[in-house]
This record gives C-alpha cells, sequence and structure tokens, in this order.
C-alpha cells in the first residue's frame, strides 16, 4: 500500500509517512486501499479533518482504492503554549493559530514533530477509513444536518475501539472535551447524555443505525455547514 504526504515542503513529511505506513499494516487497510495521501495545508489552523476519495482512481462503486486526507500541520507539531487554554473556534473569524508564540515568548522555537501527536492522529483517521471502505459507515445514508453531530459520536467509537486494542489514539478526556462542545450549542448536557458518551467509548456493538437512534436522545447541534466531503 502506497502512503504519500503532501506537499513535499512538509518538513516532517517522510516522519510523518513512516507512522502511516506502520498504522496501515496494523489496522489491515491494505485489503481496502491500494493508495493514501495526506494533504498538509497550512495556510489556516483548522482542527476539522476532511476525507475523500481520490478522483483519478475511482472504480465501479465510485469510491475507489484510493483516499485523500486534508488537514493541518498542528496534528503532528508541538503545540505553543499561548493557545493550549482555548480550542478553535468553528469559524473562519474565530479560528486561531496555536503555534502562534506568546507575547514576549521566545519566538526563534522550531516546529517539532510529536511522533505521538502523530500517531493518535493517523490511527483515529485510518481506522475512520476503514470503516468507510468495508461498509460499517455509509454517509450517504445519513439524514442531512445530522452529519457533523454523527462524525462527532462515531470519533468517539473510534477511539473507544483503538484503547480497546492497545493502540494508538485521542484520550477519553480530549473525547469527552470535543462531545460538550459539540452538543453543548443545542442545549444542556444532562447526566443521560453522558451516559451515552460512555456507552459510545466503552460498548463495542455499535453500528451507524444504532447511532443514529442514540443521536435522537442527544441536543441538537448548530448548522456548522455541509458536512465532510466522503
Amino acid at each position: 500500500m502506497r502512503i504519500d504526504v503532501l506537499p513535499d515542503s512538509f518538513p516532517f513529511a517522510s516522519r510523518l509517512r513512516d507512522v502511516a505506513e506502520q498504522a496501515a499494516e496494523r489496522l489491515g487497510l491494505e485489503a481496502w486501499l491500494d493508495r493514501v495521501t495526506v494533504v498538509v495545508d497550512d495556510i489556516a489552523h483548522d482542527e476539522r479533518v476532511w476525507v475523500g476519495p481520490d478522483a483519478a482512481a475511482a472504480d465501479e462503486d465510485g469510491r475507489g482504492r484510493a483516499m485523500r486526507i486534508w488537514c493541518h500541520a498542528g496534528h503532528f507539531i508541538r503545540d505553543r503554549g499561548a493557545a493550549l487554554a482555548i480550542l478553535p473556534g468553528d469559524f473562519p473569524w474565530e479560528i486561531r493559530d496555536p503555534f502562534a508564540a506568546a507575547e514576549g515568548s521566545d519566538e526563534s522555537l522550531p516546529p517539532e514533530f510529536v511522533p505521538a501527536k502523530a500517531e493518535r492522529f493517523v490511527y483515529h483517521q485510518f481506522l475512520m477509513l476503514r470503516d468507510l471502505r468495508d461498509g460499517t459507515l455509509a454517509p450517504a445514508e445519513v439524514p442531512a444536518g445530522m452529519s457533523w453531530s454523527f462524525l462527532e459520536c462515531w470519533a468517539v467509537v473510534i477511539d473507544g475501539r483503538l484503547r480497546r486494542d492497545g493502540l494508538p489514539g485521542y484520550p477519553v478526556a480530549d473525547r469527552r472535551r470535543r462531545f460538550y462542545r459539540t452538543f453543548a450549542r443545542g442545549g444542556l448536557v444532562l447526566p443521560q447524555h453522558w451516559q451515552i458518551f460512555r456507552e459510545l467509548w466503552d460498548e463495542e456493538d455499535w453500528t451507524q443505525e444504532r447511532l443514529l437512534a442514540a443521536l435522537a436522545s442527544l441536543p441538537p447541534t448548530a448548522a456548522q455547514g455541509p458536512g465532510p466531503n466522503y
């Protein structure tokens, strides 16, 4: 299976590729894909990740055996302390660069690749790719307006699976923060909602149908634009 990291000028492309190749092997991704391209975009920080098929390699079902992941370099690079206390916003005017130096700090520190951050990101995204390719997920069947809330909940499922398998993934505390930020927009996040979170994290028998049913018991989320392009 081929892993590409673009652009070639990204200073940590080879290190990120090494992490990605190991993750692809451990997750058995080669059974479903021939090629994954990770496109690192440094224009503006955005913690969201975009995934889509490589149109040049489509097969008879239109999805192909090649996929692309678009992301920001911040998923792999050391955080600058100035921005750790504030999560990025959801809209362009709210997005902050978490790697900007704090006022009065030493701005000469070069970017530093953090393997643990890269592993969390790559294993999470590659397991999502496997779910998309093996039929576990069918994004076209997610009702309009539910894409972001569905993906946030499925992200909890993914990291719970990675934890149980002893593989790198985002910790439960990180998933709790993101879950709260997503659903607090539509109302109070109550104990019964946190119970759903624990079930998403702990239980193994989640399907797309079951998750869609669970969303009916969670607060509605504010419109956040079109969902990711899978």
